[in-house]
C-alpha cells in the first residue's frame, strides 16, 4: 500500500497509517481517509476514531473496532477518564476478533513478575521449529500485534507475545516502564521452561530485545525491530534542534529547574508535546518531567553491547521521525561480539522508509521470516 499523506499534523498521520498498513481487515480504508484527513484537535481525533469503532462494532467487525478503539485511546492522557474505558473496549474487541472473525489458535497466560503479573499470548505451531518471543515498545499493548506476527506462526513458529512493565495490562496494575527488561524476559523463559528462542523487539522493543539479549543467554538470536539504542536521545528528538539541545544540556548539568520550567512552557504551547510528556510521566510513574528523562535516560545500551553474542538483525527506516538514524549506524559499529551481525535500513523508494516499516510492514516481516528461517535452518 505505502505510507500515505492523509493528515497534514505528522504524528496524527503517522498512527493513521499504522492502521491503514492492515489493509481493510483492521479498517475502511476510504472511511478512515475521509474522516481523518482533517482532525486537527485531540478531541476531534477521539471523537472520529471512537465512532469508527462503535459504527465497526455494531457490525461485529471486531478487529475493526479494536483498532479504532486503540486509535481513540492512543493521546489521550491518564487523566482522562475515558481512556480506561477505551482501552478496555479495544481488547475486548481484540480478544473476540481473534476468536470470532480470525479463528486463531492461541492460549492467554498470566505470568507472575515481582508480585504482580504480565500479560503474554502463545500462539504454538503444530510442527515448531522454534520459539520466538515478541515484546512491543513505548506504551504498546500485545493484542495490537497479533495480527503482525501471526505470519511468524504460520510458518511453524511458536510465537510468544508479552507485555513488560509499562506496557498494556501492566500500567493497569502500577507496573511501571524499566529499562532493565531482561527481568521480565527472564520471568517468560522461566515460565515456559524455554532453554533458548529468537526474541523480536518492536519499536522502543528493539532496545528491550538487545538488552535482553546482553544479559539473558538463553536468547540465542535477536532482532531489532526496528533499532533503538539511547532512550533519553529519542525523547528528546522530539523536539525542535534548538529546544532539544538545551535541554540535553540542561539534563547534562543536572538542572532539574531548568528543565521542568523549559518543559512545562513547551507542553503549554503544543498539545503534541504536552501529550508526548505527560504520557511519559505516566508509563514511568514520575511526576515532573525532570525525573522523567532522569527515569528514561537508563534505557540505553551504552556499556553492553560488547555483552551481545547472539546472531544479531538490526532493521530500520530511512525516514524514521521517531529514532534517530545515527543510532542504527552507531549500532551497526558497535556490537563486536556479536556471533553474526545482518543490518537492513529500508529506503522510501522500496516503501519502507517509516518507522517499524509502516505503510509497508510486510517488507519488514517477510525480512524477519526470511532471517530466522535461515537461522534456525542452519541450526538444524
Amino acid at each position: 500500500m505505502g505510507y500515505e499523506k492523509i493528515n497534514p499534523i505528522q504524528q496524527f498521520n503517522f498512527q493513521i497509517n499504522r492502521i491503514l498498513t492492515y489493509g481493510e481487515i483492521a479498517c475502511d480504508i476510504d472511511m478512515v481517509r475521509k474522516k481523518t484527513s482533517k482532525i486537527t484537535t485531540f478531541d476531534e481525533w477521539q471523537d472520529v476514531w471512537g465512532d469508527l469503532g462503535k459504527t465497526a462494532e455494531t457490525k461485529s467487525q471486531f478487529l475493526r473496532a479494536a483498532y479504532c478503539y486503540r486509535m481513540a485511546e492512543f493521546f489521550m492522557k491518564a487523566t482522562d477518564k475515558k481512556k480506561d474505558w477505551f482501552y478496555k473496549k479495544c481488547v475486548d474487541c481484540f480478544y473476540k476478533a481473534f476468536d470470532i472473525e480470525l479463528h486463531l489458535s492461541y492460549k492467554k497466560y498470566s505470568v507472575p513478575f515481582e508480585g504482580k503479573s504480565l500479560s503474554c499470548i502463545k500462539m504454538a505451531a503444530p510442527y515448531s521449529k522454534g520459539t520466538i518471543l515478541v515484546c512491543g515498545g513505548y506504551d504498546s499493548f500485545i493484542e495490537e500485534f497479533v495480527l503482525q506476527v501471526h505470519n511468524l506462526a504460520l510458518e511453524n513458529y511458536d510465537v510468544i507475545l508479552f507485555e513488560g512493565p509499562g506496557q498494556g495490562a501492566c500500567l493497569q496494575e502500577s507496573l511501571y516502564f524499566q529499562y532493565d527488561f531482561e527481568k521480565s524476559t527472564s520471568a517468560i523463559l522461566d515460565f515456559f521452561n524455554l532453554e533458548k528462542c529468537a526474541m523480536v523487539g518492536i519499536s522502543w522493543g528493539g532496545y528491550f530485545a538487545l538488552r535482553s539479549a546482553a544479559f539473558e543467554k538463553r536468547i540465542k538470536a535477536v532482532i531489532a525491530y526496528d533499532v533503538m539504542d539511547n532512550g533519553f536521545e529519542v525523547m528528546t528528538h522530539i523536539f525542535p534542534s534548538i529546544l532539544c539541545k538545551i535541554i540535553r544540556a540542561a539534563y547534562f548539568i543536572k538542572s532539574a529547574e531548568i528543565i521542568n520550567r523549559l518543559v512545562g512552557k513547551i507542553q503549554k504551547k503544543s498539545i503534541l508535546a504536552d501529550w508526548a510528556i505527560s504520557q511519559g510521566m505516566y508509563i514511568t510513574g514520575t511526576s515532573t518531567p525532570y525525573a522523567f528523562y532522569e527515569s528514561i535516560s537508563h534505557h540505553t545500551l551504552r556499556g553492553i553491547t560488547a555483552q551481545i553474542t547472539q546472531d544479531v538483525l538490526l532493521l530500520a527506516g530511512e525516514k524514521d521521525h521517531y529514532i534517530p538514524p545515527r543510532q542504527f549506524y552507531r549500532l551497526k559499529k558497535n556490537l563486536p561480539n556479536a556471533h553474526t551481525l545482518t543490518c537492513r535500513m529500508f529506503t522510501e523508494k522500496e516503501g519502507g522508509e517509516q518507522h517499524c516499516q509502516i505503510g509497508n510492514h510486510l517488507i519488514a516481516v517477510n525480512y524477519i521470516i526470511n532471517w530466522l528461517n535461515q537461522y534456525f535452518g542452519n541450526k538444524e
